[in-house]
């Protein structure tokens, strides 16, 4: 019996670290994600350029890549793609229009949503046909 319940603390140990390394994990992206969203709307918004600049657009492209890898390295992904169903679990609708296609579909993302495996950090801003 003793070495039943050893093994039960032993089981129970390992939940609980992984427990807290996904939620140190969450509490990171959380803390990462408005500045990876800084980074697209600077790039969103960027001017034209002219070459010399063109190597400095080029080289905070590439930062933002490495910070969206570094995410993904630590199981953080995004989601919510044009065309995708709207799923309330994982959406926010911030509107909707009437267009031909499929009801309910995401017609515009106006924010990506994260997650690590199945657990939603941050749900995705979209805007939804609203057809029937």
């Amino acid at each position: 019996r003793a070495l039943a319940d050893y093994d039960n603390l032993k089981k129970d140990q390992a939940r609980e670290r992984g427990e807290m390394r996904r939620d140190a994990m969450e509490a990171a992206a959380e803390e990462f994600l408005p500045a990876l969203e800084h980074f697209d709307a600077a790039i969103r918004f960027t001017p034209d350029v002219d070459d010399k600049a063109k190597g400095w657009l080029q080289g905070i492209l590439h930062i933002r890549r490495e910070l969206e890898e570094a995410m993904k390295s630590m199981g953080v992904e995004p989601f919510g793609e044009i065309g995708e169903a709207f799923n309330p679990m994982k959406h926010e609708s911030a509107g909707s229009r009437a267009v031909e296609g499929t009801p309910n579909a995401i017609l515009e993302v106006l924010r990506k949503g994260w997650k690590i495996g199945e657990r939603v950090i941050r749900p995705a801003s979209v805007i939804v046909n609203s057809i029937e």
